[in-house]
């Protein structure tokens, strides 16, 4: 008999811990209040980057585990909803290149001709952007397919799910404040701008150097995401015109194609901020493994923290 286990959370750190415990030969259940399309990963540019300023090896080797598995995805990009492009991320000072950059192959050092104004060098590196409602709603097929249930319902007592099923990993973001009991989250939120794609624009452009206002361009197939803000602490959902402003003029310096770029939509998400990514099991409840605090790193980790969450839940008798 096929050993059961419980996912809670629908978002892209929920799908992904789904499948990667089918993939170790789990029954699984995902529970989630909301479909994948209401979450908060349906908001992001979801394109994979590094955006940790310091080498860290655990953070790169998560990281690197989903650059594989999204550049195999991108292979159908019709299904997947997942394509390679060209990043290029900016920065004020001549510079090496990015950390995370070093054992790709393919990075390059823009030339600086290519740099806007304001900016003295840029590296270039192939990586995976995800049409992010595509690609959720892609796995989420994937996942049915497989056999997988799910359970829309609101989840209040993680060890009474642990006790049930023996097997329980909490991928619920912020949630976790409540159901885990974890006073370091905080929520950050971030606006991005779904405008339509201007013609020509081809690649993805970034300056992360301001972590209160990162800077970026994101190519889709049909559209364009441009963002965008950090905001700790704030939960509002209203977003002021000078903040659209705003974006649309950093990201004008940036990529002058989208100056006059047509705003289709608004958009606000919350991130579960948290000083580090907590991918352990729990100390007190048995057969309980958490996998939340991603922050804006979400789609960057989530193949990573995955197999981490399913090596901790251990390998079913």
């Amino acid at each position: 008999m096929t050993a059961p286990a419980t996912v809670v959370g629908g978002g892209v750190t929920g799908l992904t811990t789904a499948l990667e415990l089918q993939d170790r030969g789990r029954a699984v259940t995902l529970l989630t209040p909301e479909l994948p399309h209401h979450t908060t990963s349906v908001v992001a540019a979801a394109i994979w980057h590094p955006f940790f300023q310091r080498p860290d090896p655990l953070y790169l080797r998560r990281a690197t585990t989903a650059l594989h598995r999204l550049t195999a995805l991108a292979a159908d990009p019709a299904a997947s909803g997942v394509r390679v492009r060209t990043l290029t991320e900016f920065f004020p000072a001549t510079t090496e290149a990015p950390w995370w950059t070093r054992e790709l192959p393919e990075r390059h050092r823009a030339r600086p001709a290519d740099c806007p104004p304001g900016y003295a060098s840029a590296w270039a590196v192939p990586v995976p952007v995800a049409d992010a409602a595509r690609y959720l709603a892609h796995l989420a097929d994937r996942f049915a397919a497989r056999g997988g249930r799910t359970e829309h319902r609101q989840v209040s007592d993680l060890a009474a799910e642990a006790a049930r099923t023996g097997a329980v990993v909490n991928c619920t973001g912020y949630g976790s404040a409540a159901l885990a009991g974890d006073r370091s989250l905080s929520l950050v939120r971030g606006v991005v701008l779904r405008c339509a794609k201007p013609e020509g624009l081809h690649g993805c452009w970034i300056d992360d150097g301001d972590p209160r206002r990162p800077t970026y361009v994101v190519e889709r197939e049909h559209d364009a995401v441009l963002g965008g803000t950090a905001d700790p602490g704030l939960v509002a959902t209203a977003v002021p015109e000078e903040t659209v402003a705003d974006i649309l003029a950093r990201c004008a310096r940036l990529v002058p194609a989208v100056a006059d770029a047509r705003v289709l939509e608004v958009r606000v998400g919350f991130r579960p901020a948290r000083g580090t990514v907590r991918v352990e099991r729990d100390p007190y409840i048995p057969g309980l493994v958490h996998n939340y605090g991603h922050g804006g790193a979400g789609f960057t980790l989530s193949w990573g923290c995955a197999a981490d969450a399913a090596d901790l839940l251990g390998t079913p008798h």
